[in-house]
């Protein structure tokens, strides 16, 4: 990390989601792909820290819930692609991600259920409710294009010093 600035904005990034990232399970998704090269857990990580940027200038209500949704969102803990199910992944796993979070977390709000529902707006059946919801589906179709051009890479050492923090 760089700058003062930028170490208080991970510090409170971590306040909100260090107890997530800490969490064995959620660490497991370090074994799964999710676009190409990327696991699942640098996507959600990436995904919840551009959401957390963007509600650090939109100031929403709720922006903890919104931000542990976000790293959340993508919760599904299977190879997506190999393991397959009687729907496609694009509609199954926002449904699995919301079963493996109430499973391992507890009952999430309304707010933050439909942030997982709909983040792959508009190709799922379920529309985003809320603040938190857009900015979700906003960030994980920026983060999505970034992980498949590879300018996602950029986040690394953000990633990095987040895990450095989380996972020892």
């Amino acid at each position: 990390m760089k700058t003062e600035k930028e170490l208080k904005r991970l510090n409170k990034y971590l306040e909100y989601t260090e107890d997530l990232l800490s969490d064995e399970t959620v660490r497991s998704m370090t074994q799964y792909h999710h676009h190409r090269e990327v696991t699942t857990h640098f996507h959600s990580v990436y995904v919840s820290y551009t959401v957390f940027r963007m509600c650090d200038r939109l100031k929403p209500k709720y922006e903890r819930q919104i931000i542990r949704a976000s790293l959340l969102h993508d919760f599904y803990l299977y190879e997506w692609y190999t393991e397959k199910h009687d729907e496609y992944h694009i509609w199954y796993h926002p449904k699995q991600a919301v079963k493996n979070i109430e499973e391992h977390f507890g009952k999430m709000s309304d707010m933050q259920r439909n942030m997982v529902m709909s983040h792959m707006f508009p190709a799922c059946r379920e529309n985003p409710h809320s603040i938190g919801a857009w900015l979700l589906t906003v960030a994980d179709k920026y983060c999505a294009t970034a992980d498949y051009t590879g300018s996602s890479k950029k986040f690394i050492p953000v990633y990095e010093e987040i895990n450095r923090r989380t996972m020892s």
